[in-house]
């Protein structure tokens, strides 16, 4: 899989998210009961989605589409898989799915029984008062970002939640060298980037066992209206993701985007798998 043949004008929205599960009717079940999305088809993987994700031995496996409430056009995809180990801040690649809710701060009450697992409890973010989330673990091992927006101005043209768990929104890399993970956007898929600025990231502190106010620098590929790239720069400790010959990434597998160039399967400088798609 390369990136050679990217050379077009960019990247469209996020399609999809797409999540290695143990269990994938647990987690799907988790979601819906839990979220609120519904679980909008079933089935296993074909021979040709392995081979076009150059995954062999996921032939077979379960996977489940979930789609959040309204009429968001993005979607998560379980995919049946057994747990890589390391967490996932411990290594580069698609390290959270960030999606939008009304209030984290009830959310993180309403998961008191449930397989979702607060980690950093809802909280204002120190760059913006006016942005509040929490980090969550799920039903999967995935982390997941819960975020509420500003309802009375905009931040990056990024529309506020209209439901208690709205859709997801960012998609949230991680990775050794920034210049290299914003350059292979920037060149690569001739995307919009914005330069980063260092920003006190608390479960990157605590994952990697930073000082509390300790800084990483963090980049933001601009994506159309609703949906970013947030591109964060690892410490010298963190690693490449494991990955068992013939399968998927663990955890967040790959990220989906409206593509209007070649279709396909690209690995970016973090080791991060992005599937193309043609716009219909």
């Amino acid at each position: 899989m390369s990136a050679d043949h990217a050379r077009h004008e960019g990247l469209g929205r996020i399609l999809a998210f797409t999540i290695t599960a143990a269990d994938v009717e647990s987690a799907a079940a988790a979601y819906a009961d839990w979220l609120g999305y519904s679980i909008e088809e079933t089935g296993r993987v074909s021979p040709q989605l392995a081979s076009h994700w150059g995954a062999p031995a996921m032939v077979g496996r379960r996977w489940a589409r979930l789609r959040p409430p309204g009429d968001a056009e993005i979607t998560v995809r379980l995919v049946e898989q057994a747990a890589v180990p390391g967490a996932p801040l411990l290594s580069h690649g698609w390290n959270a799915m960030e999606v939008l809710v009304v209030d984290p701060y009830e959310l993180a009450r309403s998961f008191e029984a449930s397989p979702f697992r607060v980690v950093v409890p809802p909280r204002p973010l120190p760059f913006d008062p006016g942005l509040h989330a929490m980090q969550v673990i799920g039903p999967a091992g995935e982390l997941l970002y819960f975020t509420s927006l500003p309802t009375d101005r905009e931040v990056f043209d990024l529309t506020p939640a209209r439901h208690r768990v709205d859709r997801p929104f960012i998609a949230i890399l991680g990775g050794p060298d920034m210049s290299a993970m914003l350059g292979f956007y920037a060149q690569e898929l001739h995307t919009r980037v914005l330069p980063a600025s260092l920003v006190n990231v608390r479960i990157v502190n605590d994952t990697f066992g930073l000082p509390a106010d300790a800084r990483i620098p963090l980049g933001i590929v601009k994506l159309p209206r609703d949906y970013l790239i947030e591109v964060d720069e690892y410490p010298v400790q963190s690693r490449p993701r494991a990955r068992r010959e013939g399968e998927l990434p663990g955890g967040i597998a790959m990220v989906s985007f409206a593509y209007s160039g070649a279709p396909g399967l690209v690995v970016g400088a973090a080791g991060e798998w992005l599937e193309l798609v043609s716009p219909i």
